[in-house]
Order: structure tokens, then C-alpha cells, then sequence
């Protein structure tokens, strides 16, 4: 294999020993021609402490200058040397092979952008469980169309040509919600996704932190609308049907955060609208 530079870029703001999880994943990978950037987004614990213990590149953001997660990203993007960016939350972390793989893949077809699939490590009241998620097998090739209709991947899951983030102008740091989502809708405009079936990134869901993104839902609304006027034209050229479908990605998160919100009526709304959508998704899989 071509020992191409891939730079990790984790973000990360107060999660100390979480934090060590993520950068040890990124040194244990197999494949070894890996930097390791760390872009602290104004923490007050001992995270620059334990950075100082690694052979990482660390960036740190004073509160002053703190403008969201996506603002972090793209500095991470803007000082990494490698030819492939791939991003890790700190409360996340990758299994072994994840770059391996994932280079492998991107490396032998015309795209710019891999994926794979997850393993959702719930932390429950007195346990942790583990449920692996795979990609929906129709979630490859051509997205142009389809991305705008299904939200394919998490930013833990995924490896991008740096030159391709440049070019697509990095994350919208106006969005604070579905920020992956919204940067891979750029992306398949261009270029088609690949993902490697297995699940290569372990993805933290802890419902009773009330300080998580996923946890919110009004701040979520309004990013999607923001999302839905920004590419409007793109949009407009769904038929009736895949409009709905656009319409129907929207209800099934919007009933998850309003539950996790505490806003049950609309959660059993959302829900009753997204049933359609939901009983489609399965069938095609």
C-alpha cells in the first residue's frame, strides 16, 4: 500500500478520559502513517496535560475565540499535512483496522470520500451495551440525489480528501447540528461514496447527558431549515416522492431528539408521520 499521510482530527471540550480512549484508538490503528491532531475547544480539565504525553499536533482554541465544533474542525483541517482527513468526536474512538481498511478502499476507486459502518456503545444507567449498525447497502455509488433523501454516516465513520474538503469549503461553522450531514450533501455532488461493511468506529450514545447535541431538539430545528435554504435548488429537483422522502429523514430524527427533549406530544407526532418512511427504509434493505 502506498504509505499516504492520513491526518485524525479529534475535537474535543472537557471529556478528559474519554479523550484518552480516542487518541490511544488512533495510535493503535494498524496502519502506522498517522498524525494526530487534537484541537481543544476551551477545556478547563487536564486535557492539555495528557496531549502533552503524546506525539500529537495540539491546538487550543481560548474561550474568547471559541466559535462551535465545526470551527474547531476546520482548523484541524486547515494544519494537517495529510492527504486524507479523518475525524474522530472525543467521546468516540476507532477499532484497529479502520484506517487500513478505509485507505484501501478510497485508494482503489474514484471518490473522495469512505465510509463504514459503527458499533453504538449505549451507556445505560448501571451497564454499557453494544449494538453494531452497518451502511444501508443502497447508500453507495451515485448520491447526488439520494443524500438528500438519507443520512448515510456519522463524522467518526468517515475519510475524506483533504484537497475535496478545501474545495467544498469545510464545515458550514454556521451549524452546530447535522454538520457531517449537511458537508456530505456538498461532497455528493461531486463524487460518489464507497463504505467498507463493518463497523470500524465505536460511537458513544449516553441519553442522560443533557450537554449532547443528539439531546436537544429546537437548536436542531432551526439548523434544518438552515440546511433546507442553503440548498434549496438541490431540493427543487427531487420528483414527489423523493421529496417525501427528504420530508420523512427530518420526522424520524425530529420524534428521537423531541423524546430525548422531554417534548413527548410531538415525539408521538414525528413519529406517526415518519411511520411511511420508516416501513420503506426497511423494505429496501
Amino acid at each position: 500500500m502506498n504509505m499516504k499521510l492520513v491526518s485524525a482530527i479529534i475535537t474535543t471540550h472537557n471529556r478528559e478520559k474519554l479523550l484518552l480512549r480516542a487518541i490511544d484508538s488512533v495510535f493503535n490503528q494498524t496502519y502506522k502513517n498517522i498524525e494526530c491532531i487534537v484541537v481543544d475547544d476551551s477545556s478547563t480539565d487536564n486535557t492539555k496535560d495528557i496531549c502533552s504525553k503524546y506525539p500529537i499536533y495540539y491546538i487550543y482554541i481560548p474561550k474568547a475565540e471559541s466559535h462551535g465544533g465545526n470551527y474547531a474542525r476546520n482548523l484541524g483541517i486547515k494544519a494537517a499535512q495529510g492527504d486524507y482527513c479523518a475525524f474522530l468526536d472525543d467521546d468516540d474512538y476507532w477499532l484497529p483496522e479502520k484506517i487500513e481498511k478505509q485507505l484501501r478502499l478510497i485508494e482503489s476507486k474514484d471518490c473522495e470520500l469512505v465510509y463504514c459502518g459503527s458499533r453504538q456503545e449505549f451507556v445505560l444507567q448501571n451497564d454499557i451495551k453494544y449494538r453494531n449498525l452497518l451502511p444501508d447497502r443502497f447508500l453507495c455509488g451515485d448520491l447526488h440525489k439520494k443524500i438528500l433523501q438519507y443520512i448515510c454516516t456519522t463524522t467518526t465513520n468517515i475519510m475524506v480528501k483533504k484537497n475535496a474538503l478545501l474545495e467544498v469549503g469545510l464545515f458550514d461553522e454556521e451549524l452546530r447540528f447535522w454538520q457531517e450531514y449537511e458537508l456530505t450533501i456538498r461532497l455528493a455532488q461531486r463524487k460518489p461514496f464507497y463504505f467498507v461493511n463493518e463497523p470500524l468506529s465505536v460511537y458513544r450514545i449516553d441519553r442522560r447527558d443533557v450537554n449532547r447535541l443528539t439531546n436537544k431538539y429546537w437548536g436542531w430545528r432551526k439548523a434544518v431549515e438552515y440546511i433546507h435554504e442553503k440548498h434549496t435548488a438541490l431540493y427543487k429537483e427531487l420528483n414527489i416522492v423523493e421529496q417525501w422522502n427528504a420530508q420523512g429523514v427530518i420526522w424520524v430524527d425530529a420524534s428521537i431528539r423531541c423524546k430525548l427533549s422531554g417534548l413527548y406530544y410531538r415525539a408521538v407526532f414525528y413519529y406517526i408521520m415518519s411511520i411511511p418512511y420508516r416501513i420503506l427504509k426497511r423494505i429496501k434493505k
